[in-house]
């Protein structure tokens, strides 16, 4: 390593741990998420700190890396709000209403911000990652707080002795603005978030009003004094009638809270003008459009995690692990002779909403029977090791030898890197590479808008850590062909191929001739494919179409290629394409 390269390491490590502690979504963005099984009136809570369930065995070849100490009086920071380490677990089933799932998430969000006993609601993957908690992180797992049933009313009288504030009112009506408004200001004074449904339980549990903001909005929490409390480094952008997800983790974070229910992009772009450069903001915009709230976030070098379906992350935060790796053994092969290398890679591993809820249960994609049977690229967010490390050690865990996971997508969140200020754009670089390390994540997928340039590119494979770029077009994923970009001997790769239904060049047949076709020569270029799978695409009835089976689609794609075309993981592919056609200076 150059001396260079140290330099821009230690500076990464530094930056980072000064930083202030606080994808993209295709179509089909808001996958449906997992019922929990035999759901739960909230008043009748179940035993289950003497479930049967057992704990989930991760593969020997993963390791979970203890609390380092910190090292010169001074540990990596996130660059995602985090909660207090949670000693002990209180799950419960969503609640009902509105008014109760509103109050419960601001509850479980300073539950987490200020104590080590928190509040899980039982749904998605929850069953996976929950036994983790106890077997990894010594966690008790319970359905009682103050040794009581888990309650509503239960719950608000276990914490009340723990958190020093009283409650803000608000609207009982969903989409009201002052919901928004009381997110936001909840987070910054400590109080619970009720409505006049619920304030009668809530006083009763001996919470005093703080603040009525039934009739106000987002202007009057701008004009407010808890407008400069709020968080500069992480914001919000949710329906709030989508209780209780998300609120938990935006009253964890002290962050701003709103959804922009229109479709102008300056009306957009002023309401997150207040944010830091780098910033980072949960959720998602289905009025606005996923390329204009990107494109908006993009130009004012912001960056959004979609997770407007996320439950839980306030709790997950709180679970440390400093790294993680999935065990991948260093390739070393020989040179392949008259074969054409193909890696396929599924597309929106950054939707943390989809990785906590269907994505692991779901026959369709990481669920499924079919997985292990041919090598497969998995994405995962880069924020998953701080917001989400219980869901990624299971499904480090129980990766076979044929997964692979990559880094998802284009930074610390979906944006698009080439239209963000040069400076600005190196520095988050930095620090997606340190958050790649630790996460034992080599290569990452970068989705652009005609971004396909050195100039973008290059601040990424300039970072020691990041030893490959997979790049998809924003418009069309592969429209490129597999055009091939070499950065510094670091290649930046382009979707040659993707399936994709209704979309031209998704058809299966067709990619099956086309790579029979292709080069073999191992020299070459050409004899390197990589193919990128919409996650909302799949088999039905025997053909491929919008919501099928994504796992079905890929076995058939493989059960129609030639005999010379070879799929690999994403190590064996970019190792084997530097070795052959260039290679790191």
């Amino acid at each position: 390593m150059t001396g260079k390269r140290i330099a821009a390491l230690l500076l990464a490590l530094t930056m980072t741990a000064l930083a202030s502690a606080c994808s993209r979504t295709e179509p089909e963005v808001n996958a449906p998420i997992s019922a929990p099984a035999d759901p739960v009136p909230v008043e009748e809570v179940p035993d289950i700190s003497g479930d049967a369930e057992k704990p989930v065995e991760t593969a020997a070849e993963t390791e979970l890396v203890p609390e380092p100490a910190p090292e010169d009086g001074e540990a990596f920071v996130s660059p995602y709000p985090k909660g207090q380490r949670a000693k002990t677990v209180v799950r419960i089933p969503e609640p009902s209403s509105f008014s109760e799932k509103l109050t419960v998430a601001s509850l479980q969000g300073l539950a987490a911000k200020l104590t080590d006993e928190q509040i899980l609601i039982r749904t998605g993957a929850a069953d996976l990652y929950t036994p983790l908690m106890e077997s990894e992180w010594g966690a008790e797992i319970t359905n009682r707080v103050g040794g009581k049933p888990a309650t509503f009313a239960n719950l608000l009288s276990g914490y009340r002795d723990r958190l020093p504030g009283g409650y803000i009112l608000c609207s009982s009506t969903p989409g009201d603005p002052s919901v928004s408004a009381a997110v936001s200001v909840a987070g910054v004074t400590d109080c619970v978030i009720a409505t006049e449904e619920n304030r009668a339980a809530v006083e009763k549990a001996g919470y005093t009003l703080f603040l009525d903001l039934t009739g106000k909005g987002d202007d009057w929490l701008r004009a407010s004094e808890y407008w400069e409390k709020l968080s500069r480094t992480a914001a919000f952008e949710q329906p709030d009638s989508m209780a209780p997800k998300l609120i938990d983790y935006a009253v964890m974070a002290g962050a701003y809270f709103n959804f922009y229910d229109g479709k102008n992009a300056a009306a957009h772009k002023k309401m997150y003008d207040f944010l830091d450069d780098g910033a980072v903001i949960f959720g998602y915009n289905n009025t606005l459009g996923e390329f204009d709230t990107v494109k908006s976030f993009s130009e004012m070098n912001l960056q959004m995690v979609p997770a407007d379906h996320a439950y839980n992350l306030s709790t997950l935060s709180g679970f440390p692990l400093p790294s993680l790796t999935q065990g991948i053994d260093t390739v070393k092969e020989e040179a392949p002779e008259s074969v054409h290398t193909l890696c396929i890679v599924m597309s929106d591993g950054d939707n943390l909403q989809w990785v906590l809820n269907n994505f692991a249960t779901g026959s369709e994609w990481y669920g499924s029977k079919r997985r292990g049977d041919f090598p497969m690229a998995w994405g995962v967010s880069p924020a998953a090791l701080d917001v989400a490390a219980p869901m990624l050690s299971y499904l480090y865990g129980s990766r076979t030898e044929r997964d692979e996971f990559i880094m998802q997508l284009s930074g610390l969140g979906y944006t698009f890197p080439s239209r963000w200020k040069k400076e600005v754009r190196a520095g988050m670089a930095e620090k997606l590479a340190v958050s790649m390390k630790r996460a034992g994540l080599r290569y990452a997928e970068i989705l652009d808008d005609n971004g396909f340039r050195e100039d973008s590119l290059g601040d990424f494979a300039a970072q020691d850590g990041i030893d490959g770029l997979f790049y998809i077009e924003y418009s069309g994923y592969a429209s490129l062909n597999g055009k091939i970009l070499w950065l510094d001997g670091v290649p930046a790769v382009s979707a040659r191929y993707m399936i994709w239904a209704d979309h031209p060049g998704g058809g299966l047949g067709y990619i099956a001739r086309k790579l029979g076709r292709a080069s073999r020569d191992p020299a070459s270029e050409d004899a390197y494919s990589f193919l990128i799978v919409h996650a909302w695409s799949g088999m039905k009835n025997g053909e491929l179409v919008p919501h099928g089976n994504t796992m079905d689609a890929v076995a058939e794609l493989i059960s129609q290629l030639d005999p010379g075309v070879e799929l690999v993981t994403p190590s064996v592919f970019m190792d084997r394409l530097i070795k052959n056609c260039g290679g790191r200076e």
